[in-house]
């Protein structure tokens, strides 16, 4: 069977890099500066925050998980079901794929998004971080990177616009005096890019927070179940 990160400890495979990666990601996450957007009787909540780099705002989820830690983590983190993920959580998304392994906690990523017409599609290729973290929660983070095997489309016509991830990605930790639940946030930092106005790309900005959402109606589903 193939190692996962729960079998490794939380600094193996970790560079400076990637723990600066991390750092910087639980600041934001865990900044002050958030404004909460909507808070809904299911628990999810969605902020925002000004970003000083763009007028795109940063989106932030979080919602409690009926599944533990490891359950959750290992649907986001697991390479072999990863577009069952991205389609389950995002309906836009049309098509996810490995693009390659590095280590057992480093891999590339590709997938492409379908947008309301006339809009272009979208799509990204990013270097993601999944690891385990000292206090007993777990993390997916991704940011855009260049990779040969999927270059930008140069088609007119019926190509995709590359977007640019910035640090985005998942954040599941253990649910203080709850056993086998969690709570899940999902911290979204991306440009799509292309001729788009500011205020419609907040506006998906916004509904990729509900991620949490449908990643959470999936897997309270499989656990009932058994699976």
């Amino acid at each position: 069977m193939a190692q996962t990160v729960f079998d490794m400890k939380a600094t193996d495979l970790i560079t400076e890099h990637d723990q600066k990666e991390l750092d910087e990601f639980f600041q934001t996450l865990r900044s002050p500066d958030w404004v909460v957007s909507s808070s809904s009787k299911d628990g999810l909540i969605i902020s925002w925050m000004k970003n000083d780099k763009s007028d795109v705002l940063l989106v932030k989820g979080e919602m409690p998980i009926n599944v533990p830690v490891k359950k959750a983590f290992g649907f986001i983190s697991d390479d072999n079901r990863f577009e069952e993920f991205m389609k389950t959580v995002d309906g836009m998304c049309k098509s996810a794929k490995l693009v390659e392994t590095l280590d057992a906690k480093h891999s590339v990523k590709y997938a492409s998004y379908s947008l309301p017409p006339p809009l272009w599609p979208r799509d990204f290729v990013w270097e993601e971080l999944n690891t385990t973290v000292p206090s007993g929660g777990a993390l997916s983070i991704g940011k855009s990177v260049e990779h040969k095997a999927c270059p930008p489309s140069t088609s007119s016509f019926f190509g995709s616009v590359r977007g640019e991830i910035a640090g985005s990605g998942y954040y599941i930790e253990p649910c203080d005096g709850a056993d086998g639940k969690c709570i899940g946030h999902y911290l979204v930092q991306v440009d799509p890019k292309g001729m788009l106005p500011t205020a419609a790309v907040n506006l998906m900005a916004t509904d990729q927070g509900k991620n949490l959402r449908r990643l959470k109606e999936y897997l309270e589903k499989e656990e009932a179940v058994g699976r």
